[in-house]
Formats: C-alpha cells, structure tokens, sequence
C-alpha cells in the first residue's frame, strides 16, 4: 500500500502477494507506524527499478505522462494561464526518506510524510498562454523544473471489500500534497524563440518561484492526485490488505 504510494506503480488486474523479501507488519504491533516507515524506506531500492513479478514499473526516472492546468479563470488571480505538460518525466524519486507514517487500519486511512535527499527534476513539453503575475507569457517546447527539499504528504483513504473470501482496502480517496524550499524553472523557446524574452521571462519566473509555485500547488496537486490514485486502486485490487499488514 504505501510502497505503491510512494513509488507510483503500475500493476495488471491478476491477484498477486508482496515479494518474499519486502518486510510484513503487524496491524497490532504498538509500534507498527515505524515498522510501516521502516518497511518503506528499505522497500524504495528495491521499487527503483521495478519490479515485474508485481507489474510494477520503475520508480525513477518515472513516466508521468500528460498534465492541464487550466489557470486562465479571468478572475484577476496572479497566475491566469492555460498550461500543459506533455510527456513528462520526473527524476529524484528514489532519494525519498520517510519521515513519518500512520497506518490506522481499523479506519482504512493511511498517511506518509517523505523528504527528497536530492532535487526533483521535472523534464517534458509545455504550451502555455495567460499572464503569470504582472507580465503576459506565451509559447510551447522543452521545460526544466528542479524542486529542491521537496517534502510530500500522502494521504489515503480506503474502504473495505472483501473479494473471494480475501478482504481489501479499496482506495477511496487519494490527497497528495507537498511543499518545496525552490524551485527553478526553465522555458525553452518562450515567445516564438525570441532569445530576449525568453531569458527576461525565465528570469522573472526565477525571481518569483514562490508566488508562482504557490498559484499553480492547488491545480499541481490536484493533477497529480488524480493521476496517482487510478494506479493505487490497482494495487489494493491484487493485493489483499491482510498480506500488506498481519492481522
């Protein structure tokens, strides 16, 4: 379950069991929240390069596909732009550090709290056309983002099926949020390649990062959970929850 979490897998529809050598908790062990936390972080190597017996595809770099933002409201909102990311890939997954879990499997609620050792590295394509703060912004090629002390909070919330005489924590809802101590941002070929304004507007997103991460979080987060959570569903559909956590 958090495993998946973390690691944004991808699974077929079969029943499946957890790698013999991935660590089990125990639901009713007083410190099951470290274990869980312990279990996680000595999984994520394991996760990196996928594993196949499980359908899980790597962890890093990981494929994350197609992206809208759609910020162009006209309400007078800083951030007023249509934007989308196309074929993105993200790097630095694998240097994610637990800090914290709690795993309430009576309430079928799980909720993971990761830091990043190293950068997140955000690579893809971007169209985009608004006004970003006080300046208007228009064009479409290669983008960069590198998050740096990026920290993500996951939440899971689940209800309880049982399939077969197996029982599974069926994923309801899936919340993730984070937060990031910089960002860097890089637009290839802003205003139809004009090198000027490319390089003053590059510049500008640079100088005001955190006003402009601030603006797109909401629709970021929202975006990512929706992708996330189809693919976690999956998981919990082949694998019954008393082989993720002992009862």
């Amino acid at each position: 379950l958090v495993v998946v979490s973390l690691c944004v897998v991808a699974v077929t529809g079969e029943r499946k069991k957890l790698p013999a050598e991935l660590k089990v908790c125990k639901r009713n062990d007083p410190n099951v929240n470290e274990c869980v936390k312990q279990a996680i972080q000595d999984a994520i190597p394991r996760f990196k390069d996928g594993v196949p017996d499980l359908g899980i595809e790597q962890l890093d770099p990981f494929f994350l596909g197609d992206i809208a933002l759609d910020k162009k409201k006209h309400d007078g909102s800083p951030v007023d732009i249509d934007l989308s990311w196309n074929d993105v890939v993200i790097t630095g997954i694998k240097s994610a550090k637990v800090v914290s879990v709690v795993a309430d499997w009576d309430h079928n609620l799980v909720s993971i709290e990761s830091t990043l050792t190293d950068p997140i590295d955000i690579k893809g394509k971007y169209n985009i056309d608004g006004m970003m703060l006080i300046l208007p912004i228009k064009g479409s090629g290669d983008f960069d983002c590198k998050l740096e002390g990026f920290k993500a909070h996951i939440k899971i919330h689940g209800v309880p099926q049982e399939v077969d005489g197996k029982k599974y924590m069926m994923v309801d809802r899936m919340v993730f949020t984070f937060d990031t101590k910089h960002a860097f941002i890089d637009h290839k070929n802003l205003f139809n390649g004009d090198k000027i304004l490319g390089d003053a507007m590059n510049a500008f997103l640079n100088e005001n990062w955190r006003d402009i991460v601030d603006e797109l979080k909401p629709a970021i987060e929202a975006a990512l959970s929706s992708h996330f959570q189809p693919v976690v569903e999956k998981v919990f559909n082949v694998i019954p929850i008393d082989e993720i956590a002992l009862p």
